[in-house]
């Protein structure tokens, strides 16, 4: 099957994940939480600093849009006493009010009725965050099967470090594993794609 893609400046653009993510309602960050990122450090997850930079701009991006945003988090399980630190969120990356948070006690964010809900009525959503490995991988494939479209950002998201695989190896198995059930983007594609008037003077093939 012959793809199409755009052509923008040096870098050229899958169609498909462009319009995809052109067509984003919604972006999800998951796991922004100080006990993840204390974990990423220590498995020094590749560029860690930089994907947090991106969550940033994507967040910044898509408050200056209008765009909700969701940010969702492992909730403890029935009759847990957690501590306050172990769910606190990072620093400067706190929901504001008019944000969702939604829990879950699995790593589907679709394990939260209130998510499913609320994604049934957009149909298509940005995700990005820690854990992909886990949270951003099981989403993704339940969005397939739902039937809801779904973009990685992943240059905004990272893995943890398993078994004997370290933390990078991890994330781009997981980028691949994503790219079977959601379009893959990097966030400078996506903030592009979801730019007002984005399409204006671009050329295809």
């Amino acid at each position: 099957m012959r793809r199409s893609w755009v052509i923008r400046m040096n870098s050229v653009i899958d169609l498909r994940s462009y319009v995809s993510a052109s067509n984003t309602r919604l972006l999800v960050m998951v796991d922004l939480q100080e006990r993840n990122y204390e974990k990423l450090a220590k498995d020094r997850a590749s560029d860690l600093a930089r994907s947090m930079e991106n969550c940033t701009l994507a967040i910044r991006h898509a408050r200056s849009l209008g765009l909700p945003i969701a940010f969702t988090r492992q909730a403890g399980h029935p009759g847990w006493i957690e501590r306050p630190a172990q769910a606190a969120w990072i620093s400067g990356f706190e929901p504001k009010r008019s944000d969702m948070v939604f829990e879950r006690q699995q790593p589907s964010c679709y394990t939260n009725q209130l998510f499913e809900d609320t994604v049934s009525r957009v149909g298509g959503f940005a995700i990005a965050g820690l854990v992909a490995e886990e949270t951003c991988l099981a989403t993704a494939i339940d969005a397939s099967h739902r039937g809801h479209r779904v973009t990685f950002l992943s240059d905004a998201s990272a893995s943890r470090g398993r078994n004997a695989a370290d933390a990078e190896t991890v994330h781009l198995i997981t980028t691949k594993a994503i790219g079977l059930f959601a379009d893959i983007a990097t966030t400078r594609h996506w903030l592009l794609a979801t730019s007002p008037r984005t399409l204006e003077g671009h050329r295809y093939g």
